[in-house]
C-alpha cells in the first residue's frame, strides 16, 4: 500500500476536520473529493495496482465521525438503514456474489476483464478490442466488492447527515434547513470548479501548465488521447472525456433543477450555466446523451405541468439560448473553415460512433452482461468479473435478478415517481432539493447505462439517492446533547454533529 501526495494532503485535511470540524464539513469534504475521480489517494500494489480514490479515502473520515459516540443519535443510523434497505440488499448480495459466483461459474463463459489486457500481443486491432478469456476469480472481484461497500456507506452517511439538524433554538423552520443548504452549496461549488477545470484543461493543453493536470491524473486508469484532427477534448483532471462529461451532466441537472425551483438560485444558476456550456463544448457522446435525455424529460414535464417554468426562469433560459446561438453563429461566420471542422468532429463523436472500433467494442462489452445473465441462470457471475459499457447490462450480468430487483427498488424509493414534488416546484426547500437530487440521479443512471464499466453505481449516485430519501423522510431529528461520558470518552456537546470533537481530561 502506497500513500500518494494527494492522499497525504487528504489525510491532514481529514484529520483536521475529524477533530476540529463538523459532520457536515466532512460530508462536504467527501463531496468535493469526488471531483478527483482520476486521482489516487492510495495505491494498492497487492491488488494488482488498484487505487483508492480521494473520495473513498475521505469517506473513511466521515464514517468514523458518524460512529463516534454522541456524534449522531442512534435512531438516525437506524433510519438510514431502513431508508436504504434496498441498497443494503443490492450491496450485500453483490459482495457475496463477487466472492463466490466467479468460482462457481469459472470457465463457463469467456469475458473481457475489468482491468488490464488478456495478452501482450494481438493478431489484429479487431482481435484486441474483442478479446476475451475464460471467467476466473480475480483481484478485481475484491476491488469492486469494496467499492460497492463504499457506495452503500456513502448513501447511509448522506442519509444520516441530512436527517440531522442542530439542537439550537431557532434552527427549526428555516428554509432551506442547514442540512439541505450544505448539499446545495457544495453541489454548486462542485459544478463551478468542474466546469472551470474543463475549460482550463483545453486552454492549457500543450503548455507547461498542463503538468498540474497530469499531477492529479495519478490513478491507475487508462489515460486516453484527447485530441482529434487538432481539436482538444475536454476532460479536466479526469482520465477521459466521457468520464468528465458523465460527472458534469449529473451536477448540471442537480444545479439546474435547484435553480428552476428557486433553491439557492444565485449559486446554482451560474453553476448550471457553466456546466451546460462545458457539456456542449465537451464533444463527448455521454454529454449529448445526458443533455438529450434531460431535455426530453423537461419537455414532457412542461407539457403535463404548465407551471413548471415561471416567467422569470423561462426568460432567462430564452436569453441564454439566444446568447449561445449568437456567439456560435459569430464564430462560424468569422471562421468558415471552423464550421466544416466542427461538423466533422460532431459526426465522428456521434453518428460515426456505432461503426467505429470504439463503438463495436462497447457493444461487445454490453453484450457480455446479457450473456452472463443467461449462462448464470439469472444469478449473475459476480461484480468485477467482466468489463461492460452499460450499467444495466453490468447489473444483470453481475448480480442477476436479485441484484437488479434490489437496485430498482432503491431507485424507485429515491425517485418517488408518484410524488407531486418530483414533477413540479413545491415551495419547500427540502422537498425541492430532494427532487433535484432525484432527477440528477435518474439522468446519471441513464448516462451510465451507455457508458459504465461495472455494476457499482458509484459515490455520486449514493450521495444523490441517500440525500433524496433523507430529505423526503419527514421531520429532522435534533441532535442529542449527552451528559458527561466520563474519563477518556468522547464528549460532543451542544450541536453534536456540527461542532468539533471535545475530549475532556480526567479530573
Amino acid at each position: 500500500m502506497e500513500l500518494t501526495i494527494i492522499g497525504a494532503v487528504q489525510l491532514l485535511l481529514g484529520l483536521g476536520l475529524f477533530v476540529f470540524g463538523s459532520l457536515r464539513g466532512l460530508f462536504a469534504f467527501v463531496m468535493i473529493s469526488t471531483l478527483f475521480g482520476g486521482s489516487a489517494a492510495v495505491n494498492l500494489t497487492a491488488l494488482g495496482g488498484s487505487s483508492i480514490t480521494p473520495a473513498h479515502f475521505a469517506l473513511a473520515f466521515l464514517l468514523l465521525r458518524c460512529v463516534v459516540p454522541g456524534s449522531v443519535p442512534p435512531g438516525n443510523l437506524v433510519d438510514a438503514l431502513r431508508g436504504n434497505a434496498w441498497l443494503v440488499v443490492f450491496v450485500v448480495y453483490g459482495v457475496l456474489a463477487a466472492l463466490i459466483l466467479p468460482r462457481v461459474f469459472a470457465g463457463e463463459i469467456d469475458v473481457t476483464p475489468l482491468r488490464g489486457q488478456i495478452r501482450a500481443r494481438y493478431g489484429s486491432e479487431l482481435a484486441r478490442i474483442l478479446a476475451a478469456a475464460p471467467l476466473r476469480f480475480s483481484p478485481q472481484n475484491i476491488t469492486t466488492a469494496v467499492y460497492m461497500t463504499g457506495t452503500l456507506m456513502m448513501a447511509l452517511a448522506a442519509h444520516t447527515v441530512l436527517r440531522s439538524r442542530p439542537a439550537v433554538a431557532g434552527a427549526a423552520g428555516t428554509a432551506p434547513t442547514p442540512a439541505s443548504r450544505i448539499l446545495v452549496r457544495t453541489a454548486a461549488t462542485i459544478g463551478i470548479v468542474h466546469a472551470l477545470l474543463g475549460f482550463a484543461s483545453v486552454a492549457l493543453r500543450n503548455t507547461p501548465a498542463n503538468v498540474v493536470f497530469e499531477f492529479f491524473r495519478n490513478g491507475n486508469y487508462a489515460q486516453l488521447d484527447h485530441e482529434w484532427n487538432g481539436f482538444v477534448r475536454m476532460n479536466g483532471v479526469l482520465p477521459e472525456a466521457s468520464s468528465y462529461a458523465a460527472f458534469a451532466v449529473v451536477w448540471f441537472v442537480f444545479n439546474f433543477e435547484c435553480w428552476l425551483r428557486g433553491v439557492e438560485p444565485r449559486r446554482t444558476g451560474p453553476a448550471a450555466l457553466l456546466l451546460g456550456t462545458a457539456l456542449v463544448a465537451s464533444t463527448s457522446s455521454s454529454a449529448y446523451v445526458g443533455l438529450a435525455l434531460f431535455g426530453t424529460i423537461l419537455a414532457v414535464r412542461a407539457a403535463v405541468t404548465p407551471r413548471l417554468f415561471t416567467f422569470d426562469r423561462l426568460a432567462w433560459m430564452i436569453l441564454a439560448g439566444l446568447a449561445g446561438m449568437v456567439l456560435v453563429s459569430a464564430m462560424l461566420v468569422l471562421n468558415p473553415v471552423l464550421a466544416g471542422a466542427l461538423r466533422d468532429l460532431l459526426e465522428h463523436m456521434t453518428l460515426d460512433k456505432a461503426g467505429s472500433f470504439s463503438g463495436r467494442q462497447r457493444l461487445f462489452w454490453a453484450g457480455q452482461g446479457l450473456e452472463a445473465f443467461v449462462v448464470s441462470h439469472g444469478l449473475g457471475i459476480g461484480p468485477g468479473s467482466f468489463r461492460s459499457s452499460s450499467l444495466a447490462a453490468a447489473i444483470l450480468g453481475s448480480v442477476g435478478v436479485i441484484g437488479a430487483a434490489a437496485f430498482a427498488g432503491h431507485f424507485l424509493r429515491a425517485f418517488k415517481p408518484l410524488a407531486l414534488s418530483t414533477w413540479m416546484r413545491s415551495g419547500e426547500a427540502e422537498r425541492d432539493t430532494a427532487a433535484a437530487a432525484a432527477w440528477a440521479m435518474l439522468v446519471g443512471v441513464g448516462v451510465a447505462s451507455v457508458s459504465a464499466p461495472s455494476c457499482d453505481p458509484g459515490l455520486t449516485f449514493a450521495i444523490l439517492s441517500g440525500s433524496a430519501i433523507a430529505l423526503r423522510s419527514g421531520r429532522r431529528t435534533a441532535e442529542a446533547v449527552p451528559g458527561d461520558a466520563g474519563g477518556a470518552a468522547f464528549d460532543v456537546g451542544g450541536a453534536a454533529a456540527f461542532g468539533p470533537l471535545r475530549v475532556p481530561l480526567p479530573a
